[in-house]
This record gives structure tokens, sequence and C-alpha cells, in this order.
């Protein structure tokens, strides 16, 4: 049993168990990587793996720069989703006997960064809707903006709704995520009405389109993933939010879900579709900040000191 061959049987396994193309490219791109680095120290068999060669592709990829042509290192975070797909695979191989030894329980990830998210604003959210409707697919854009920010979707789950995933009647949507698991979201009364205005619009501009997507594209096609990051990188530079990318829409909406009361952590967690409560629980801290900004009135104790000190 050669490396390559142990990872099509695996890249099969994930097949079989319905993972989406997306999550298999990602594994196949992974795994060849690591095989490739593999071949040059040697190694061709699962058999011939140690903990000590993981290590050592480890320490090369942490030393390997980004391919983005900048010449920056690769981050922590990025070294973790390289080492989870390995992990996997490994683990993958030692119930199946290619391994005799779970290499995969002794490999240890760094820990990523953490940086504190900037959350779009009440003024930056109406800036942006404003921008966008100014647009020739203004409506469309609009409706797509506020979908995400309304209902924290990922940018994949944003581009393939349909027509019968949204029940305007009782306010909500059915949305099928990662690991093709399905949720029931609730639509606002505002991004309902976005929604429909955008429809009647598409609808009375051509009635032949594709009616079975929701958002289409020129060509009456549904609209890709890659169209909307698009979208938001026009949006970006024209209203100078820099930081402005798809997944700020879903920070933007599980922050604010939990500021103002709408719900609990273990509620906002299935909203999301996480399949761990622990991943969610970051937007309990960021919550927390912003919540403490607001309650304050952005008065600082020296603030106060000062003002005392005027009576």
């Amino acid at each position: 049993m050669t490396l390559p061959q142990a990872i099509d049987l695996f890249i099969l396994d994930q097949q079989l168990r319905g993972n989406t193309d997306k999550t298999i490219t990602g594994y196949r791109g992974f795994l060849n990587r690591f095989n490739k680095w593999m071949e040059t120290v040697g190694i061709s068999t699962p058999e011939e793996l140690s903990i000590k060669n993981i290590q050592e592709y480890q320490l090369f990829i942490k030393n390997k720069t980004a391919e983005t042509g900048r010449g920056k290192k690769l981050t922590n975070r990025t070294i973790q989703t390289y080492m989870r797909h390995i992990k996997c695979f490994l683990a993958f191989c030692n119930a199946e006997g290619f391994i005799k030894e779970p290499l995969h329980i002794n490999i240890k990830l760094p820990k990523a960064e953490r940086p504190v998210i900037e959350i779009l604003s009440e003024d930056e959210i109406t800036e942006i809707l404003t921008t966008v409707k100014k647009t020739e697919q203004g409506t469309r854009n609009a409706a797509i903006i506020m979908l995400m920010l309304d209902c924290g979707l990922r940018l994949s789950e944003a581009a393939s709704i349909k027509h019968s995933d949204i029940n305007f009647t009782k306010g909500y949507i059915t949305v099928m995520g990662k690991g093709r698991k399905g949720r029931i979201i609730p639509v606002g009364v505002k991004t309902r009405r976005a929604l429909l205005t955008y429809i009647h619009k598409r609808r009375r501009a051509d009635a032949a389109g594709d009616d079975e997507y929701l958002f289409l594209n020129r060509t009456r096609r549904p609209i890709t993933p890659a169209s909307i990051v698009l979208m938001l990188r026009r949006l970006k530079k024209e209203t100078g939010i820099n930081r402005l990318h798809a997944h700020l829409l879903r920070h933007t909406f599980a922050t604010n879900f939990l500021v103002h009361g709408i719900g609990d952590v273990y509620e906002l967690s299935r909203l999301l579709g996480h399949s761990d409560l622990k991943i969610t629980e970051m937007y309990l801290q960021l919550a927390s900040y912003y919540t403490i900004i607001e309650k304050r009135g952005r008065q600082t104790y020296l603030d106060k000191l000062t003002a005392n000190q005027r009576k």
C-alpha cells in the first residue's frame, strides 16, 4: 500500500460519508502536499511514517511562506488547518490497519491567534446598504447582505438559497449547511421585505430565468459564492470599510444576537450550525466587550474623574 493509494482510499471514504465537494477538495489538496513532502524524505508508504516525520513536516509548514507571494509565513491558524487534515488521515490509516501506531494522537497543534473581531457598527451597516442600493444589481445585493446579516449565513449558504427554502408567512428559511446538516433560521420583517422586492423586480425583468434558486446573476443563472465575494470587495472600496468581508457579516449577526439579548449561546450555536459549542463561545467574550462599552456610554474612569473635579 503506497501513500498515494492510502490517500485515494481516504478520499473515497470521505465521499461515502457524504462530505461536500469543497471539503473533499480541501482534504485532497492538503494530503497531496503532505505526500509530496514525504517523497522528498524517502517516505512512500503509510507503514514508514513516524511521529518524527510528522513533526518535521509540521516544522516545514511552520517555516513555509503563504501562497500569496508576499513572503509572509503561515499563521498558526493555517498550520492548525493543515495538521487537522493530516490527523484525520492518520486516524483513518490507523483504523484501517495501514499504520500500527495511532500517530494522530501524538500530534500537537499550535495555539492559534485569537484577535478581537471588530464587528460592523449600525452606521457602517447603513452606509453599506445605502451604497449597494445605488449599484446595477442593488436590489439583489442589498437582499443578500441583509439576509447574511439577519441570519448569520455562511457565504456558500447564501448563494445556494432556493425559493422553496423561504417561508415568508411564518418568517424563516431552511438552510443546508456544513456536513449537509439542515437548520431553520428566523428571518426578520425588513429582510423579508427586501427579498420580496428583489423577487418581484426580477420576475418583471425576466420571467424565463431560473426559478429554483433565489439569487441570479446577469445571465439569469444562480449566483456563485465568488460573485458575492467580488461584490463585497467593490463595496469595501466604495465605502472605505477595509475590513468588510463575507464572514464579518456572520460575526456581526452572532455578536449582536447576544448583545441585544435575542437569545442565548445555545440558541446561537444552533442557528449558526456549529457542531461544537466551544466554537460559538468565542462570541460570548466578544459580546461582553460590546456590552461593557454600551453600558458605560464610552465614558472611562478618567472622564468621570475629570467631570467630578469640574463641579
